[in-house]
């Protein structure tokens, strides 16, 4: 089977459509790892909700943690009452574009793929600042010292 030039494929889209530069999708969203041409700008779009669904669920923890999931919990006390509704915001929009792309693959349209690719990309690039705060934050709350963790347990179960 011959090697397809993916890039070269989606140079051709980006000249019948205003898309983003596939240099920039590929960095965010590792279009490389498309691999057939067919229906590509369908991949495409795949592929950039890929990463759009890991950060729904990864969020969706957050906003909505069981009591058996001792990392939601511990992650979650780092974050104030305002924090939590920003961070709903973001998931409802995260969420809003993860149902566009189902609906898309109910109803393909290439026109409406192109508007998706477009407009999850720009979304994403006002987005991505806070969702690296978010992540900075998940992770900081696992070099808090013993006293602060006791502290915040009480809290939780007190």
């Amino acid at each position: 089977m011959k090697e397809v030039n993916i890039k070269e494929e989606y140079g051709n889209l980006a000249k019948k459509y205003k898309i983003p530069k596939f240099e920039a999708l590929n960095e965010e969203f590792e279009l490389d790892f498309i691999k057939e041409k067919q229906f590509l700008l369908r991949q495409v779009r795949r592929r950039i909700n890929e990463k759009v669904i890991f950060f729904c669920r990864i969020v969706e923890g957050l906003l909505y943690p069981t009591p058996q999931n001792i990392v939601n919990a511990t992650e979650l006390n780092n974050f104030s009452d305002e924090k939590k509704v920003e961070l709903e915001k973001v998931y409802r929009e995260l969420m809003y574009y993860e149902r566009y792309s189902l609906l898309l693959d109910v109803f393909p349209n290439e026109k409406k793929e192109v508007e998706y690719v477009n407009s999850l990309f720009n979304f994403w690039g006002k987005v991505k600042k806070q969702v690296e705060e978010t992540v900075r934050t998940m992770q900081e709350s696992w070099k808090k010292d013993d006293k602060e963790k006791e502290k915040e347990k009480n809290n939780y179960f007190g």
